[in-house]
């Protein structure tokens, strides 16, 4: 397993460096016109003297691909269906799936130059994206950003270009689920602030209770961003890897984080990883989530409303996370839950500039959409929201919960394709026990600089 890993990690490092040396320069594009920018009559200066009606327009299909549940599924396609009902001849073909695996297809999708018009993005490959040259400069079209704030949008999808190349589809962060009932049956209060160490106390606390019970449901994917990424923000007040390419978690730190791993699987804090495995990321359909027999799940804000129809019956919060005593920085922060962006080599970059923009702006879109890519990115849209009654109260609930934080976002090279397959390697070596955490942390640290050599 690990040798398929690890020889994945470079072949996408090949990847990425290959399409990086082909030329992949950044897309500027060029822009549909603005309702601002029409004469009185409704004409431009591009179409004064013949503009084309509505049944003289060429049919345009588009490809928009993106993952989630069934929630968001429906929400996007009625929105789409909104969509081509008001521009008739755009056509926008649904690729929509679960998130395993979607990574690895858009990536050999860019390779192959096969990728969909419109993308949702998750935010840790984005960057990367960027840089290859495959996100089409969305600040050339015209795309109305006014709602959202400035430095909103500054942190999320412009990548330090000072031009955006995705949109941030709502406000997020990671979140811990508690079914409260169960916690307070229990004992365990996710309300106080606590450090990691109690997470294990508590997972103690809920095997004497009954030991058909555990204190965490996660998968392989929110563990390892739940625990090593924050490790190191919290211990060294920045991400694994520095903006400028350092590697700022040490061996000995890295063994600490992974023997803390070991401990919360040890202990039966968290449910085995190998049971897990079967639900992807998917842990709504863990019957045992269904039945209410774990107190948390963490995951992230975007999720929150999933886990709760999963389970409508119990009583749900959103907890406070774990923080270190000596931490330099409280490590969880509020970003978004992914961008969508355009295809830099989209044949119809025009139209899918038009739908993301009645996809953000549109009031009918924003009633329908709700939170089902957690709370919407702007202040109107959340307003549409609330007064539609489709602004989840739990998810609403985690986004105010990550919002008390000071962390600041690791998206970059600590959230590429491959440093993220390295950290996740290591986190299932020791949760299983094939490895000690001594020898991965060696291991972790020899792959990441051998990951930076490559960068320079």
């Amino acid at each position: 397993m690990k040798k398929k890993k690890i020889m994945a990690v470079f072949l996408a490092v090949v990847m990425a460096v290959s399409l990086a040396g082909c030329g992949g320069t950044k897309n500027t594009g060029a822009g549909y016109v603005k309702d601002s920018d029409k004469g009185a009559d409704g004409s431009t200066s591009a179409d004064q003297g013949g503009a084309d009606t509505l049944k003289e327009q060429e049919p345009v299909s588009l490809r928009f691909s993106w993952w989630g549940g069934d929630a968001r599924h429906e929400a996007t396609l009625a929105v789409i269906g909104q969509f081509e009902k008001e521009y008739p001849w755009i056509t926008i073909e649904a690729e929509y799936s679960s998130q395993d695996g979607y990574n690895d297809k858009l990536m050999t999708q860019f390779a192959s130059g096969t990728a969909p018009d419109i993308i949702q993005l998750e935010t840790g490959a984005a960057p990367e994206y960027y840089e290859q040259g495959q996100l089409y400069n969305l600040s050339t079209t015209g795309i109305d950003f006014s709602s959202f704030d400035s430095d909103f949008l500054k942190n999320n999808g412009q990548f330090g270009s000072g031009s955006q190349y995705a949109i941030p589809t709502g406000q997020a962060g990671s979140a811990i689920v508690v079914n409260q009932d169960l916690a307070e049956k229990i004992g365990i209060d996710f309300t106080k602030p606590y450090d990691w160490n109690q997470l294990i106390e508590w997972g103690n606390q809920v095997q004497e209770y009954d030991p058909s019970l555990y204190l965490i449901s996660g998968n392989l994917t929110s563990m390892t961003a739940f625990i090593m990424r924050t490790w190191s923000r919290q211990a060294n007040g920045d991400a694994i890897i520095s903006s400028d390419n350092k590697l700022n978690m040490t061996k000995q730190q890295f063994e600490e984080c992974l023997t803390y791993v070991k401990a919360l699987y040890d202990n039966k804090a968290a449910v085995p990883l190998s049971y897990m495995a079967s639900y992807g990321t998917g842990n709504q359909d863990d019957p045992n989530w269904i039945a209410g027999k774990y107190v948390c799940n963490i995951g992230y804000t975007s999720t929150a409303d999933v886990m709760q129809t999963a389970n409508p019956d119990a009583n749900y919060i959103a907890g406070n996370m774990p923080v270190m005593a000596d931490a330099k920085s409280d490590g969880w922060f509020n970003d978004c839950p992914q961008y969508i962006g355009i295809y830099a080599n989209s044949k119809h970059a025009e139209e899918a500039a038009m739908f993301l923009d009645y996809f953000f702006n549109n009031e009918d879109a924003a009633k329908t959409l709700g939170t089902v890519r957690s709370v919407p990115p702007t202040a109107k849209a959340q307003q549409i929201a609330q007064e539609a009654g489709s602004l989840n109260p739990l998810t609403k609930m985690c986004v105010e919960v990550s919002l008390r934080y000071n962390g600041i976002s690791d998206s970059g090279k600590t959230t590429s394709a491959e440093v993220t397959a390295i950290l996740e390697d290591a986190f299932e070596s020791v949760a299983y026990g094939a490895k000690t955490p001594a020898d991965e942390a060696e291991e972790v640290v020899s792959l990441l600089n051998d990951y930076l050599a490559l960068q320079q």
